[in-house]
């Protein structure tokens, strides 16, 4: 079998295989043919990994939440098996997979495979987010050298800098339902884990459907404090339920559109793509399969 290795070097924590040399030593044992690339951010725009991945039996991947959706989209279409080997900074892509496999060592013959739901946004997948609004910045802003230096720290930091309100105009057509509004964040999530925090308890990896939160934008001269309990609730004490409140929408669904008033820069899992118009979101159950080393 033949395979292909792909270590993003501009990870936070990529040192954990760079300066494994067991994590190679069983990926040549596991192989008969390993070709290795090694890539930064700089590379992403130029680097084309769909070509690459031709001709290949297998793909190990290693680096944050941003390559690992790199991966899936650029296999989508091929009958490749994907191995990810999570190094970035918070990693929520690969927490929440750890949550329903058990965690083992780098070796590749205990690797288990899980068959696992995606999202999709106007052809894109993802594997865990796609979100815009107030902190959603963070994900794409953080520069890899700093994140190197401070690790998960550095999030934190930029938490302080992004406190906005934003004010995004959109309608929302969920279960043939129409909700209109100005929202502060509008978030499409499978995941336990957003921002680091454990906050979905009502997260599933194979339900074939994920879950819509939305927070109205706070108004008045104390908007701010509005927000940091909007936020708190949502994140710090988390979802054990589907809540519809005056501010505050947690809903599971499987497909949706959503129609924005003016285009919105979107955290996609940890990529900023800028999204504008009408757009449809939807789950698709147990799409792709992945070895969870």
């Amino acid at each position: 079998m033949k395979c292909l290795l792909i270590i993003n070097t501009s990870c936070g924590n990529i040192q954990r295989v760079l300066e494994n040399s067991n994590f190679h030593k069983e990926i040549r044992a596991n192989f008969d043919e390993v070709s290795e690339f090694r890539i930064t951010e700089e590379d992403k725009d130029s680097f084309d990994l769909c070509d690459k991945c031709k001709g290949y039996d297998a793909l190990v991947i290693c680096g944050g939440d941003g390559t690992f959706n790199s991966a899936l989209n650029a296999t989508k279409s091929m009958d490749i098996d994907l191995i990810y080997v999570p190094c970035g900074t918070l990693n929520d892509a690969a927490h929440t997979m750890k949550s329903i496999a058990k965690e083992s060592s780098v070796n590749l013959r205990d690797r288990r495979l899980r068959h696992i739901d995606l999202g999709e946004i106007n052809g894109l997948l993802f594997s865990y987010v796609a979100a815009c609004g107030s902190f959603t910045s963070i994900g794409y802003h953080v520069k890899s050298k700093t994140k190197k230096l401070f690790k998960r720290f550095i999030y934190y930091v930029h938490a302080f800098k992004e406190y906005k309100v934003h004010n995004i105009k959109s309608k929302i057509i969920i279960d043939n339902e129409i909700i209109e509004g100005d929202y502060t964040l509008i978030m499409a999530v499978k995941s336990k884990f957003v921002f680091g925090l454990p906050f979905n308890k009502l997260y599933k990896h194979d339900s074939g459907s994920g879950h819509l939160l939305l927070i109205k934008a706070p108004t008045g001269i104390f908007k701010y404090i509005k927000m940091f309990f909007l936020f708190f609730r949502a994140f710090f004490i988390g979802f054990k339920k589907e809540i519809n409140t005056k501010n505050i929408l947690f809903k599971e669904f499987t497909s949706a559109s959503i129609e924005l008033d003016s285009p919105q820069n979107f955290c996609i899992d940890g990529e900023r793509f800028l999204i504008g118009g009408n757009n449809e979101i939807r789950f698709h159950k147990k799409i792709v399969k992945i070895f969870v080393p």
